[in-house]
């Protein structure tokens, strides 16, 4: 069995190879720390979420506050149709949550009224087919 040994050339191929790399083998690193740090603060978000939407599935039948509302940011103006601005210039706005289904409250549900259910069943649903295995 031969091994594999590297002569001094290759090896300092190798080594000069790593050198080039480092750098952005470092930023990978540091990258991944923060997706870790990341996803670790998102499931905890997602958590604290859920558990604060649970009695409104619960209550509408599956349904999010989300779906239920909407969100609205309207822009403030004063009497002449100018807009209305803070003391830092930037434009005043209010803040509304809407139902985005007024009538039915929740989603209306989508039903195909062109679909015909057809409860009577066929002559071959009626003649049971006979198992072979019995035969």
């Amino acid at each position: 069995m031969k091994e594999n040994v590297l002569n001094n050339r290759e090896l300092a191929q190798i080594k000069r190879i790593a050198q080039n790399v480092d750098t952005d083998f470092q930023k990978v690193c540091k990258l991944e720390a923060q997706i870790n740090k990341l996803t670790q603060e998102r499931d905890s978000l997602q958590q604290g979420i859920d558990e604060t939407e649970a009695p409104v599935i619960r209550k509408t039948g599956g349904y999010r506050s989300t779906d239920i509302y909407k969100k609205e940011v309207i822009p403030q103006f004063n009497a002449d149709g100018t807009p209305k601005v803070d003391k830092n210039g930037r434009q005043l706005k209010v803040t509304k949550y809407v139902l985005r289904y007024p009538d039915t409250l929740v989603p209306p549900c989508e039903t195909d009224a062109s679909i015909e259910v057809n409860e009577t069943p066929t002559e071959e649903e009626r003649t049971e087919t006979p198992n072979p295995s019995i035969l």
